[in-house]
């Protein structure tokens, strides 16, 4: 579960609580740490969110409690390099997010709202670090570099005028954070997530023309997960 927030200075904000569950599979070449210092393996992941977003703008007003999802996919390669007491493992990989903003329907100001699909390819660097605690418990954190390496924006403005066209807007650098850090106990684990993505702004398209303004994306949650 995790606080999302969408911003696009000066010009509107998305705020959601979001519901989400994970899946990821990992594979190493030869044995495991601890009892192995050293193993390639590779992993992938398939993430889905969802929540009820409040949508905030000086230009076109507010709307409450519209849709608003991501389902998002990964594959990593890395390599564990044992250090004694403790275990360094450097990976890296693609990723992609499609994300699903549906604002229709009129704003407190009477202004038409319209439905957005994201489409983000991501290149990800990063490393965990993973050490033994009391016991059997173990504290795993990681963090990772993100990429931008392509994002479409498709902007159906269709559902606020028939007379305005559908655009499909480039988006071409950016880059993002993310941060993790798990207590392990047995085959359970908890702890706090965080990620961040800024995204420059779009190409300009369209007739009237219009662009995907620069934007942030802030996610902070906690996570627990059960291994098999």
């Amino acid at each position: 579960m995790s606080n999302y927030k969408y911003d696009e200075p000066g010009v509107m904000t998305l705020k959601a609580q979001k519901l989400g569950i994970d899946y990821a599979y990992t594979y190493a070449f030869g044995s495991t740490w601890p009892r192995s210092s050293e193993s390639w393996f590779v992993r992938g992941e398939v993430r889905y969110a969802s929540g009820k977003a409040d949508y905030a703008s000086p230009i076109s007003g507010s709307m409450g409690g519209k849709p608003n999802a991501y389902l998002e996919a990964r594959a990593l390669l890395g390599k564990d390099l044992g250090m004694g007491t403790y275990l360094i493992s450097p990976y890296a990989g693609l990723g992609l997010r499609r994300l699903h903003s549906d604002l229709r329907g009129p704003s407190s100001t009477g202004a038409m709202g319209y439905r957005r699909d994201n489409d983000l390819t991501y290149a990800l660097f990063g490393a965990s670090h993973r050490f033994k605690l009391t016991g059997q418990a173990q504290l795993h954190t990681s963090v990772e570099y993100l990429h931008l390496v392509r994002s479409t924006q498709g902007v159906r403005r269709t559902d606020a005028s028939p007379l305005l066209s559908d655009l499909s807007l480039r988006q071409k650098s950016g880059h993002g954070l993310r941060l993790q850090v798990m207590r392990l106990n047995d085959r359970w684990s908890f702890g706090p997530i965080l990620s961040y993505w800024q995204i420059d702004a779009s190409e300009t398209a369209g007739s009237p023309p219009a662009f995907e303004p620069k934007n942030k994306t802030y996610e902070f949650g906690l996570k627990a997960t059960y291994q098999f």
